[in-house]
Parts: structure tokens; sequence; C-alpha cells
């Protein structure tokens, strides 16, 4: 291609057959362009570096910890759990793990590389999910710049959550790897074959198992509709193989079903998918309020590449299905940005192609790459496995000694399950039915008097953040009484007065 530009003055026909070949647009001016792969690997670069420069400066806090509690308990039992093994209010409950397979691969790094574990968890799904992203764009056609800056633009918005050691990163890989799967398919329908063994990967991984389903649906349903009605619409991508598509949905609702718990563990998605009582106390649950520039940015970016699409009438169906359902589940619940940063990078691969990096871009992109070094470079890093500052570690370590219930806040019972410390709930919020969750929160919002909720579970300690309205009320209650401070949180135990029978707690 640098021979036919350097011996030849391009004309409209070599300049066509340039953009069919590479999916941009050569300058004739510029003879030392940037091959499109070379481009590509700059913005993969950038989005890896995004990712570890995040995951080297965070700290851990939250459901990691059950996380991470839960696979070394099924490592060490070789098997999955029955009754829950983690709360003293709900022992008698199953527990279905519906992300077993991700809480087994961070246990496993954890035995076999220590801490280290913490960070090669969100560095490795990282890159599988850029990955899985970069051959999904290249399968739409995409080449050079506008995958450089899809990758860096999913690198920033998948971040927040990669870094969290949770199962919800595996389904930032299979989502985009089966969209490349269902794109390739759209020309040789043998693509297709590879959904079932990704839909047992990622049902024993993640409960997003559910949107895999309705991925391949939409994709479905669009090849049900009349050819003469999607070329009205200005849409393209339409698959024309409905069989095998139908084929292909039935075969990943079997392997869904191919996990220890036989069709339980969908059934347990669809459950937790409908649960009301998530969106009332979980952030992620919740619909966003925009106070935070980060997430306004982070929402408005892609929201900008669908109207562009829409604006220019030229519309991916499936893509721009996608994009417009996660910019409404998005509006509904936090958690969806990530999958609505998916579908607009599956939406701006479809720009038209642009004219060949330049020596002012290349010059650009150097130093964008350079800069982000540095500030790499220059970023505060901590430990791996280093806990978050507002984790109350020496409160737990003065009961370490001291066997008993703990009635904790929201925010710490993750941690009290990795201390191995029985808990009144933890950040399971899904698991949690009935009156549990509802006392808790009531308790913690002193909508309640706490003493009967307490003597009806038998807790023992109470560790709440100092100046708290909890512990401000418990430091006036004499049933309890304040035996260790610590920077975060106050340790209450109960005196002798009102103690329940068979408390383990002898404060007086």
């Amino acid at each position: 291609m640098t021979t036919l530009l350097e011996r030849s003055t391009p004309n409209r026909e070599s300049v066509h057959e340039l953009i069919t070949s590479t999916g941009e647009a050569a300058s004739p001016h510029d003879t030392k362009r940037l091959s499109p792969k070379v481009i590509e690997l700059f913005g993969f670069g950038i989005a890896v570096l995004i990712l570890v420069m995040i995951t080297l400066g965070r700290r851990l806090s939250t459901d990691v910890f059950w996380s991470m509690t839960a696979g070394q308990w099924i490592l060490t039992h070789h098997a999955l759990f029955g009754t829950d093994a983690f709360t003293y209010t709900e022992p008698h409950r199953r527990w279905i793990a519906n992300e077993w397979g991700s809480d087994v691969v961070l246990a496993g790094l954890d035995r076999v590389f220590g801490n280290a574990a913490y960070n090669l968890f969100p560095i490795g799904t990282g890159l599988l999910s850029v990955g899985a992203l970069w051959g999904y764009l290249r399968a739409l056609g995409a080449r050079g710049g506008r995958i450089a800056f899809a990758l860096a633009l999913f690198g920033y918005g998948i971040s927040s959550v990669i870094v969290q050691d949770r199962g919800l990163s595996f389904s930032l890989i299979w989502l985009p790897a089966e969209l490349w799967i269902l794109t390739r398919a759209r020309s040789n329908p043998r693509w297709l074959w590879l959904l079932a063994p990704l839909f047992v990967f990622w049902v024993n991984t993640h409960g997003s198992v559910l949107l895999g389903l309705a991925v391949i649906g939409i994709e479905l349903a669009w090849s049900l509709a009349p050819e003469r009605s999607v070329a009205r619409l200005g849409g393209f991508g339409q698959s024309r193989h409905t069989g095998p598509l139908a084929l292909s949905l039935v075969a990943a609702l079997i392997a869904c079903c191919l996990t220890p718990y036989g069709a339980g563990l969908l059934a347990d998605d669809l459950r937790v998918t409908f649960n009301g009582q998530i969106g009332r106390y979980i952030q992620e649950w919740s619909s966003p309020d925009f106070h935070s520039i980060g997430l306004l940015i982070a929402f408005c970016v892609p929201l900008l590449v669908v109207l562009l699409v829409i604006r220019s009438r030229r519309l991916p169906l499936l893509e721009l299905s996608l994009a417009l359902v996660f910019l409404l589940a998005t509006l509904h619940a936090n958690r969806f940005i990530v999958y609505f940063f998916v579908a607009a990078c599956g939406l701006a691969a479809t720009f038209p192609s642009r004219a060949a990096w330049g020596r002012l871009a290349r010059q650009a992109l150097g130093i964008l790459t350079v800069g982000l070094c540095v500030v790499m470079l220059g970023a505060p890093t901590v430990s791996a496995g280093s806990l978050a500052t507002s984790t109350p570690v020496a409160a737990f370590n003065f009961l370490a000694s001291h066997p008993g219930r703990i009635f904790t806040e929201y925010a710490w019972e993750d941690y009290a399950v990795f201390r191995h410390r029985p808990t009144f709930v933890d950040g399971r919020t899904d698991y949690f039915t009935g009156s549990v969750l509802t006392e808790y929160m009531d308790v913690t919002n002193l909508t309640t008097r706490p003493d009967p909720v307490f003597d009806q579970y038998r807790v023992d300690y109470v560790i709440w953040a100092r100046g708290a309205p909890l512990s401000l009320y418990l430091e006036r209650d004499p049933a309890w009484k304040v035996v260790d401070r610590t920077p975060q949180a106050l340790v209450f135990a109960r005196t002798s007065v009102g103690s329940p029978p068979g408390t383990s707690a002898s404060f007086k």
C-alpha cells in the first residue's frame, strides 16, 4: 500500500480502494502515514494505561470482600454453598452464588499470587474486555483512528467497574465477544456455534447473561423485519440467517442451564433482576442524579454518539437498538452505563471513514501517549490488597478475641464476612428478603428502637461510625457501653443491663 502511494498520484479510484481495504481514507499529500493497526495499538495502549493507572491507585472496599471469601470457601470445601454461611439472620435459607465462577477465579489467583490477585484480576479482565471490543469493532469494518478512539473511550468508561474485582467485570468481556460473533455471523452463520460455549461461561460468572439472551433476541427480531421497511428506515446490518439465529437462541438458553445449580441459576438471575428492594438501597441500581461531573460526562459522551448516528440517518440496526435500550436502562439504574459505552463504541465504528492520520494527528497522538505515561508514573499507588482508609480494621482486630454477633454499617458488613464474623446483612442485597433488610435499615435510620431488634437477633457488639445518629443513641443507652474507640468507629458491647440470654458479651 505504501508503494502504491509513493509511485503514483492517487486518483478517485485508488482512494476508493484504500477506503475499502483499510477503512480509512489516505491523504494524497502524506506518504508516511501510520498503518491502521499501529494506530489501533496506540488506542489499545491508552485504554490499558487508564485501567492500570486506576487499578494501582485504588483501595479495596465492599463486595470484593464477600466475593473473595465465597471463592475461598468453594475452593476449600470443593463444593458450592447449600445454606448461607455468612449471616446469622438468614442461615436457614439456600444461597445460589450466581457469580461463583468469578469468585473462584479471584480466590484462585489469591492462592497463587497472594495480594497481587487484587490487581491481576482487574487488569486481566480489563485486557480481555478491550481485546474483545477491538475484535468487534474490526468486524464492523472500522479501522485505524476510529478504533483507537473507541478503545480509549471504552477504557475510560469501564475503568470504575473493572477495578472493583467483581463478577460484573466478566460481563464486559462476554458482551463485546457476543457482538463480535453476531457481526461475523451475518456473513458466515457458522460463527453462531460459538454462542453456546460463550453462554456457559457467562451464566457461571455473572447474572448479566440475561442481557446476552436479549441481544440475540434483538438480532433475531431484526432478521424477521421486511427488507424494504429496514431500507426506508436507513437501517443496515440486518442478518439474513433467521433460522440459525433462532437455533442459537435455543442453544444459548440450554447452555444457561449448564451450571452446578441447573436452571436454578438462570431463575435466580431473573429474580434478582426484578427485585424491587435493590433499587431502594443500592446506589448502582438507582437512577443517576448527575450531581457528579464524572458521571455526567460518562453519560453524555455515548449519548452524543447516539444522536450523531440518528442525525446521519444511516442506522446500524443492532447497535442502535442496544444503545437506545441501554440509554433507557441507564436512566433507570446507574449500573447499565458501562453497557451503554459498549453499544456507543459499536455505533462509533459505523461512522463514515475519514482521512488517514497526518503528521499533526500523529504528533498529537504521541504527545497524548507520553502525557498519559507521565501521569501514570506520577500517580499515587498503593500496595495490592490495600484496604480503604474508612475500613474499621482496628475495631475488628479488637473484637478478634471476643466472639459474638456483630452489627455494623452496611459498607463494613462485607469486611466482617472477610474477617469470618457472621453479619446481620451484607452486600448481597438481593439475597435478603422479608423483614431482615427492612429491620436493618430501620435501625440504621433510627426509625425504630434498636434494642428490640438487637434482642431478637442476639446482637453482642455494634461497630458504628463516630458521631453517627446510631452511635449517639447507643452512647446514651444504658444497655450498651463503648469498649473501644478507633479513628473510624466506636465499638459498643452489651452491659449486664438488658443483655439477652446466652450473650457472649460480658462488659460492665
